[in-house]
């Protein structure tokens, strides 16, 4: 039995004799609350792909609000409160929840232990560090994860070449030769840099339904992603180290809403493709 209930951060939580002096109003406000920080509706951070025809969850997820209360609270709360609770947070209709960025169920990929083989980001420096001597899957699990990577990419690349292509097609704006986040852009990845992630996509993802990959178009490609990768990571540390709320303004700016996401699917996709090449068992 757990001996505190609603922890988040650094809020140790309730203790159980709290929780039951309560009435239950104030338990099911305090776990809408608990359930309000850590989990959010997917439309506030979580990539769609109109192609997959759903949010792709990179940070975790998705959650079910009756789970996630029940797994907190059940030793403290009756079903009844708990269920009470569910209907709270669930009364605007969403179902299926993405983990909020500051909360206990939001996975970062920057924090996983690095083992050989992986792409390690270290200061963001070009080229990549890549580990030694790491176990290869066999060809076909490699290829697979491929493909899931670059979908995963593809979800936050692809909304931004939307972007770009509405305010290509829009009208000027009087006293404006460009919208004011282009400047912010071309700092890091240009236009063209992103068009060329997506070009990259695309070839290695038609690679992946080949019997014999071209091995150099593949590796081409994947030092894009990597070199998309080294740029982002250049400048979100930049950005951060001028003490400016790195989330925000390069979210704005990229009108992606987590840019250390982008970094680290970049990073990870590209990781994918190096272990599928090591995996290819035939000699070219």
């Amino acid at each position: 039995m757990a001996s505190h209930f609603g922890s988040i951060r650094d809020f140790q939580g309730y203790t159980a004799e709290e929780v039951s002096a309560m009435s239950s109003q104030e338990q099911v406000a305090m776990m809408v609350e608990w359930f309000n920080q850590q989990f959010e509706d997917p439309q506030n951070d979580t990539p769609y792909n109109k192609d997959m025809g759903g949010y792709v969850y990179l940070w975790g997820g998705p959650f079910d609000a009756s789970d996630q209360i029940q797994a907190e609270f059940s030793d403290a709360v009756d079903f009844d409160t708990m269920m009470l609770a569910v209907d709270r947070v669930q009364g605007d209709g969403t179902l299926e929840w993405a983990p909020t960025t500051g909360g206990d169920f939001y996975e970062h990929p920057e924090d996983d232990r690095v083992e050989a083989g992986e792409i390690v980001d270290g200061d963001g420096e070009w080229p990549p560090i890549i580990a030694d001597q790491a176990p290869v899957p066999p060809e076909p699990e490699a290829r697979a994860e491929v493909i899931q990577r670059l979908d995963e990419l593809e979800a936050i690349v692809q909304p931004l070449l939307d972007r770009f292509e509405a305010e290509a097609q829009a009208p000027p704006m009087m006293g404006h030769n460009n919208p004011p986040e282009e400047l912010e852009i071309v700092q890091a990845v240009s236009r063209d840099e992103w068009q060329q992630v997506k070009a990259a996509i695309d070839e290695i993802r038609q690679q992946t339904q080949v019997e014999e990959p071209d091995i150099g178009s593949v590796e081409q490609s994947n030092n894009c992603l990597l070199a998309a990768a080294s740029a982002l990571a250049g400048w979100i540390k930049n950005r951060a180290n001028a003490a400016i709320d790195a989330g925000a303004a390069i979210g704005v700016a990229y009108g992606i809403a987590n840019p250390e996401a982008a970094k680290a699917a970049l990073i990870s996709a590209a990781q994918a493709v190096h272990t599928w090449l090591a995996s290819m068992p035939w000699p070219f």
